[in-house]
């Protein structure tokens, strides 16, 4: 099984990455769509970021407040890798909320949004009222963890310190525009961006700069991911007042997903050196950049906390 999905995956992957067959993807039938009707568009987006707790947000505002997931899947990714699709199709992702009760919601969360160089445009474009979360772990932590969620989804090979200087080579990339004007294809497609891209998603000050290019700061939320999990009740709190929804209250259950990868997979001294010492100056540069208002942060009792568990999405 492990062998044949391999196989799949590596025909996906040189299809989209073909100049010619990746139109192909533009006769793609999306049947689970055919007989559904548009929905309300999103009142607010999770874009990330990946591995960081997302998932584990998108499923306590599911259960502890009015917002409405989509049915069908969390993450639509139609800012990202769908935008060659129509809003309509995005809007039957939805379901149909009454304009009366602006409490109640619909949302989703994609956590490419944070990362790719050309959603925060699209959004702006299509969804200029829209509310914007952003979940934020440590990033050498979260380039640590990304890189053992591949080697589990068996996408990596190499070893984290290989795979870690690989991309610190690739990371002025996030800076230079020819590189950067071909996401603007709605059709292009980069592998190692979506999925190799250890250290570079972990640049959160290079990926909310964009972001505040095309939102206000007033618009946008941004979480850490230790006080998401350590106090989660206040957290969920906080967002439902900035997002004008109808917190109902977080019961801890089990329903929510923690994505958690496996322990077993090694990741050496050395690797975790090399990326402290390309990420270090993130830390700094994110603290000129969010300004107070942006936070949303845990009680002042549970602000010294640590996050519960060690990998998130």
């Amino acid at each position: 099984m492990l062998k044949s999905g391999s196989i799949r995956r590596s025909f996906t992957r040189w299809v989209k990455e073909s100049p010619y067959l990746r139109y192909v993807r533009l006769l793609q039938p999306e049947t689970r769509l055919w007989f559904r009707k548009e929905g309300t568009l999103p009142g607010f987006l999770i874009v990330g970021a990946q591995r960081s707790g997302s998932t584990f947000l998108h499923d306590c505002l599911a259960l502890g407040t009015s917002a409405v997931p989509s049915s069908l899947q969390k993450e639509v990714h139609y800012f990202d890798n769908k935008f060659y699709r129509s809003l309509d199709w995005y809007a039957r992702f939805f379901r149909k909320v009454d304009a009366q009760r602006p409490e109640v919601q619909t949302y989703e969360a994609s956590p490419y949004y944070l990362f790719h160089p050309t959603v925060p445009k699209r959004v702006n474009e299509h969804l200029p009222d829209t509310k914007i979360l952003a979940v934020l772990r440590d990033p050498v932590e979260r380039a640590v963890s990304h890189y053992k969620w591949m080697r589990q989804v068996g996408l990596e090979k190499r070893s984290a310190e290989d795979a870690f200087r690989h991309d610190a080579d690739r990371m002025v990339l996030e800076e230079d525009r020819h590189y950067l004007r071909q996401f603007e294809d709605p059709l292009y497609f980069d592998f190692d961006h979506i999925h190799r891209s250890y250290l570079r998603r972990s640049m959160y000050h290079t990926q909310l700069e964009r972001w505040l290019e095309h939102f206000d700061p007033l618009d946008i939320r941004v979480v850490r991911s230790q006080d998401l999990f350590s106090d989660t009740e206040a957290v969920l709190k906080r967002l439902s007042r900035f997002l004008g929804l109808e917190y109902t209250g977080y019961r801890g259950t089990d329903q929510t997903n923690t994505n958690e990868s496996r322990d077993d997979i090694a990741v050496e001294h050395e690797a975790c050196q090399f990326a402290e010492r390309v990420l270090a100056p993130v830390r700094d540069r994110m603290q000129d950049l969010i300004t107070p208002q942006m936070r949303v942060e845990a009680s002042p009792e549970m602000s010294g906390s640590q996050a519960a568990g060690e990998t998130h999405d």
